[in-house]
């Protein structure tokens, strides 16, 4: 996850710094969140505000046992468990650059 905010400013460094020409840099605020740690993050910092996020999480077991029957949550099954590393240490080095955290970006709309 990243905020909006912190790619354009990735593009804008990227494209005017010499010492970026011809790189790849990865515009992520860090690793990925699962999606309980979203809804928590939205309930404690919007409260009233998030009163439709949900609370409850849905069991791994009930999830490959729906991903039977429920393409939807097949795409999700190979998922469960799994935490995606994000490296974005040459975007920080070369271009300075320092992220918004996962948290911020995501109540940045308030």
């Amino acid at each position: 996850m990243v905020d909006v905010r912190d790619v354009a400013d990735l593009h804008l460094r990227a494209m005017t710094a010499p010492e970026a020409a011809g790189r790849r840099f990865i515009a992520a605020a860090g690793d990925a969140k699962p999606f309980a740690h979203i809804a928590a993050t939205l309930r404690e910092r919007l409260g009233e505000g998030a009163k439709r996020v949900p609370q409850r999480r849905l069991p791994s077991l009930l999830v490959r046992a729906g991903a039977l029957v429920i393409p939807a949550l097949r795409e999700m099954r190979g998922n469960l468990g799994v935490v995606r590393h994000v490296d974005a240490t040459r975007a920080r080095t070369v271009l300075g650059r320092q992220p918004r955290s996962i948290e911020d970006a995501l109540t940045a709309g308030g």
